[in-house]
């Protein structure tokens, strides 16, 4: 196909195989081709999909151990010996197959398309355990292998040691002095010591070796020889086991080949398909979204083969004609196919070749590198790009690219993609700039969508003019004289031909003369682009401030927002806190009043009943104090001032406080009862000193507590917002009660209670310091508070 070939599609390729771990897997990749039905679009971007997810969530297993054994295991079928290494490949392979399966089949609801494919994989886990425990990876029979063979192995290991033991004294022993060295070595697989040719005939033995001057022969001793015999006997004996158990092992993995070999081929495949998910991530790419039409649209968009740090974002949409108009912006915006104007090296190749490469990968499953694709699957995808010129066919340039175009026009289908680069190119302009137009309204008519260069003034004309087709311009920077690679799309680019022949060295006399040979109408068509190109970049710069604008006032609502949420959770907390105030006064009210009652009941002089009603009217003067003090007050104006010492009420509180110091940036400082709060400045409203009956309200409340208050809780089984509700409580009731010390129970478990009450008292003004209790008092199961 002409359009893989000029758009590079090898190149993504040949990537796609060096994220392949199997030969299967690197082989598909080598045949990739584009598919140009919209609904196995569909299905290979959803199994891409599913494996960037897979691969992002849980690493899938390796399947680089699936190193094709489908010819060893057609061999064994038919009844073939394998060798160790092919037999031990299949149990990899069978291994892979079944990890690959099991990872895959715990989330086989997130990965319906991928557990498709591999939902049928083999699992032979006991004939893979049996290969494993019986050969090492390069394929040598372990001694385990079956009891036979670990015995001659000992057999053979004994015999060894005895013919080492034997040969070294012959080196060490009274037969030392007959050699020409102490040592002994092996010739032919045989052991042999080298004796001095005079004395050959005081050791009896084989001779195997001469030396080159004849003073030194190599004789295997007789005994030695007996002795490697039984050797040989028993290597022939392991051989023949080693035999017996590669054929068993032959027979039980050909047993298994008609389900292995096209499981490993399915394998290959899914390694083929997580190499596509590889190379999205490496390419950091995003998996297409459909179009309710014929198109694509690119956000962002690098070319793939370019290096990112250097590729300039594109951003464009084209779309086949007749599209269906919908609720889509995207479709209505849509004006169709683009012709791209612009300055020589300003890029105009590399956008159509971002597009038609980015076309080719989406409908291969590959995602492509953009921030966003939107994509209605072409029929086809035809591209006349860069030299056609032909020497062996005779082709000028020109008659390269008509030969393409014509073979693209015989076989144009409705839904393609047309990718032309300086359509009409190489022969006269205005035989060139006629033929192009006509070109290009024969395949809108016949439903391509269509991206073609020129530097045809008529063309951008053209452009402007026809229906379907719109105007797009590479960025040229007219200060520095250099293009930006910047695609504008809505208006015609100038082509700058001048400027940059002045760039590159053209002396400033050559090229005023020749813009004097430019007709009026040219230079005043030259000047109104340049003067349109202003006046975009200006409207960008202008809408790029109001985006930015617009999105600071955004983030300040969203600020303004969250300020008002944290407001009222504070009121509520406040009104929290204050309930549970209320609720731990009326609950010690009720227990005073319960405790008051039963000493009524058993009191045995009229002198302890006049005590106890005296306890009561005083309990009841503290439950008036404090229905006062929750009485509703009409808010006050906000102070003009707040001082040190003055006497204030904290708005959504009852009680009063004292301020501790001067304010400062909007804050107080308020001592209120035992606590201490910094609270905002105006949240204070000025009150009286508290007055006799207040302070006698709550000196009895005081007394009140010291009366009940316990010095111990127990939390054990308690929830740990329960335990830590009933500690704050607690704590606080001490602290009102003036105690010097308290018990917390909490237990020893998990630790979840301890940590939780040694972390509150941690944070608490009022305690001292804690400490978990000796082994007598409790242990790690109590924690001791000292108050200040």
């Amino acid at each position: 196909m002409h359009a893989l070939r000029v758009l590079e599609f090898d190149a993504i390729r040949q990537r796609l195989g060096y994220n392949c771990e199997t030969p299967i897997g690197a082989a598909l990749a080598e045949e990739l081709e584009p598919s140009f039905d919209a609904a196995e679009v569909w299905r290979l971007l959803e199994e891409t999909r599913e494996g960037m997810d897979l691969i992002a969530r849980q690493q899938p297993p390796s399947l680089g151990a699936l190193r094709d054994p489908r010819q060893a295991l057609d061999r064994a079928k038919k009844g073939a010996v394998l060798g160790g290494d092919q037999i031990f490949q299949i149990a990899d392979s069978l291994y892979a197959m079944r990890s690959l399966r099991e990872a895959i089949k715990t989330k086989r609801t997130d990965y319906p398309v991928l557990w498709r494919h591999v939902e049928f994989l083999p699992d032979h886990k006991r004939l893979e355990d049996q290969i494993f425990d019986s050969l090492e990876s390069g394929g040598m029979v372990k001694d385990g292998a079956s009891p036979h063979l670990a015995s001659l192995r000992q057999k053979k290991r004994s015999a060894s040691q005895r013919i080492q033991d034997r040969i070294q004294s012959y080196t060490t022993g009274s037969t030392r002095d007959l050699l020409s060295d102490p040592i002994y070595t092996v010739r032919d697989g045989r052991y042999v010591i080298p004796v001095k040719a005079e004395n050959k005939g005081k050791i009896r033995g084989i001779v195997h070796d001469t030396s080159s001057t004849g003073a030194t022969v190599f004789i295997e001793p007789e005994e030695i020889l007996q002795l490697g015999n039984a050797l040989r006997e028993i290597e022939a004996a392991e051989k023949t086991e080693e035999q017996r158990i590669l054929a068993a092992l032959s027979a039980k993995a050909g047993a298994v080949a008609d389900e292995a070999i096209p499981g490993i081929e399915q394998a290959g495949f899914v390694d083929f398909l997580l190499a596509k998910a590889k190379l999205g991530y490496d390419l950091k790419g995003t998996i297409p979204q459909p179009l309710r039409s014929t198109g694509i649209k690119i956000q962002g968009g690098r070319h793939p083969l370019l290096d990112p740090m250097v590729a300039i974002p594109l951003d464009i949409e084209i779309y086949a004609p007749n599209i269906e108009q919908s609720s889509n912006p995207a479709i209505q915006q849509s004006t169709g196919s683009v012709l791209i104007t612009g300055p020589n090296t300003g890029g105009k190749t590399v956008a159509i070749k971002t597009v038609g490469l980015f076309a080719l990968m989406a409908q291969s499953g590959i995602p492509a590198p953009a921030l966003d694709v939107r994509l209605g699957p072409f029929s086809q995808v035809w591209a006349d790009i860069g030299d056609e010129q032909s020497l062996q066919q005779s082709l000028s340039t020109f008659g390269g690219h008509i030969k393409n175009i014509a073979a693209a026009l015989s076989g144009l289908k409705p839904g393609a993609l047309v990718l032309l680069d300086e359509i009409g190119a190489g022969t006269d302009p205005a035989e060139g700039a006629a033929l192009a137009q006509a070109l290009l309204l024969e395949m809108h008519r016949r439903g391509a969508a269509i991206l073609a260069s020129t530097h045809y003034g008529e063309l951008k004309a053209f452009a402007y003019n026809t229906p379907g087709f719109q105007n797009a311009a590479m960025e040229f920077d007219v200060k520095s004289l250099r293009p930006t690679y910047r695609l504008l799309m809505g208006a015609p680019g100038a082509s700058q031909a001048l400027r940059i022949a002045e760039r590159y060295g053209i002396s400033k006399e050559v090229v005023d003369k020749a813009r004097e040979g430019l007709g009026e109408q040219q230079q005043s068509i030259a000047d109104m682009l340049e003067k349109l190109d202003l006046a975009q970049k200006q409207a960008r710069i202008a809408q790029g401030e109001a985006d930015r604008r617009l999105a600071d006032l955004k983030h300040k609502e969203r600020e303004a927002e969250k300020k008002l949420a944290e407001a009222k959770e504070v009121r509520e907390h406040a009104h929290a806190r204050a309930q549970e105030a209320i609720e731990a006064a009326l609950r010690e009210i009720r227990l005073e009043a319960a405790r008051l009652f039963d000493e009524l009941k058993r009191a045995p002089d009229q002198k302890a009943v006049g005590k106890v009603r005296q306890d009561l009217k005083g309990l009841q003067e503290v439950g008036t104090d404090f229905a006062k003090e929750l009485a509703p007050r009409r808010e006050q104006a906000p102070p003009s001032g707040i001082t040190k010492g003055m006497s204030v009420r904290i708005e959504g509180y009852n009680q009063i406080g004292t301020v501790v110091d001067e304010p400062r940036a909007g804050t107080a400082t308020v001592q209120v009862g035992a606590l201490k709060m910094t609270v905002p400045a105006d949240s204070l409203r000025p009150a009286a000193a508290p007055g006799p009956d207040h302070r006698r309200a709550e000196a009895n409340l005081r007394l009140q507590k010291a009366q009940t208050a316990s010095t111990e809780i127990h939390l054990r089984a308690m929830r740990a917002e329960d335990a830590e509700r009933e500690l704050e409580r607690f704590i606080d009731d001490a602290v009102l009660a003036g105690l010097d010390s308290a018990r917390v129970v909490h237990g020893k478990g998990e630790g979840i209670l301890r940590k939780l009450t040694q972390d509150y008292l941690r944070r608490h003004p009022h305690v001292k310091s804690f400490r978990s209790a000796d082994a007598s008092e409790g242990g790690d199961g109590v924690t001791v508070v000292q108050f200040r």
